[in-house]
């Protein structure tokens, strides 16, 4: 696998799960009503030309070193239990970043201006939806490159989830080259562009993917803990 590598995109590279934005907006198994669906798909239409996705990775040697532990080239993680778990027995570590754009940011500012509560609400919803996307197109990425040396990747984690404490961001961000990922940390470690994700994947030849727990997990703005609830 390559160390390094990061892309650009569009949004017609995305398979998007149009119910996975129901679920964001609180309808459960339930379908919102006519004129919502008709907002949402009016939403994904204005986007078509606005969003600029970048996302990549960065390639790392490391090990799980300790209770909820993890080394990874001089720096130490402490993303709980949870996580370590997950990444036991890689070879290799992958930390990645992705970001649907401040494009993204400029289009829900607009409709805060104009006062569109409703499609603001919606768009919030789809740029969730669609970062998400984003990651999932990096992760088969990963598989194919993983697979093609005879190994696998562990589920995707990210600062924030299963007690990985935020302020780890200043520290997985050390590792990407400056720029690269057009992504800025705030004092608080929040990402902008406000649509983008950052975390860390497990890769090696003995790496399992195992379930998330999300059994002990009740994060409401979580897409992963809403499909678990609506089951």
């Amino acid at each position: 696998m390559d160390a390094i590598r990061f892309f650009d995109g569009k949004l017609d590279d995305l398979a998007v799960d149009i119910h996975e934005v129901y679920l964001l907006m609180g309808y459960g198994n339930h379908l919102p009503d006519e004129g919502v669906r008709k907002i949402i798909q009016e939403v994904l239409g204005e986007l078509q030309d606005r969003i600029s996705l970048h996302y990549g990775y960065v390639l790392t040697e490391g090990r799980v070193c300790g209770k909820g532990q993890l080394r990874l080239g001089d720096s130490d993680f402490f993303p709980g239990l949870i996580i370590a778990h997950a990444m036991k027995d890689a070879e290799y570590y992958v930390l990645f970043t992705v970001t649907i754009g401040n494009e993204f940011d400029d289009y829900v500012g607009k409709l805060k201006q104009e006062d569109d509560i409703l499609r603001v609400f919606v768009a919030d919803a789809v740029g969730s939806v669609l970062a998400e996307a984003t990651v999932s197109l990096l992760m088969d990425i990963l598989i194919q490159e993983a697979g093609r040396e005879g190994m696998q990747i562990s589920n995707n984690y990210s600062p924030g989830y299963c007690n990985w404490h935020l302020s780890e961001q200043k520290k997985l961000f050390r590792f990407f080259p400056e720029g690269m990922t057009g992504i800025q940390l705030t004092d608080s470690c929040l990402m902008l562009p406000v649509k983008s994700v950052s975390g860390i994947v497990a890769i090696g030849k003995n790496v399992k993917k195992r379930p998330y727990g999300c059994d002990i997990c009740n994060m409401p703005s979580c897409i992963k803990n809403k499909k678990k609830l609506t089951n």
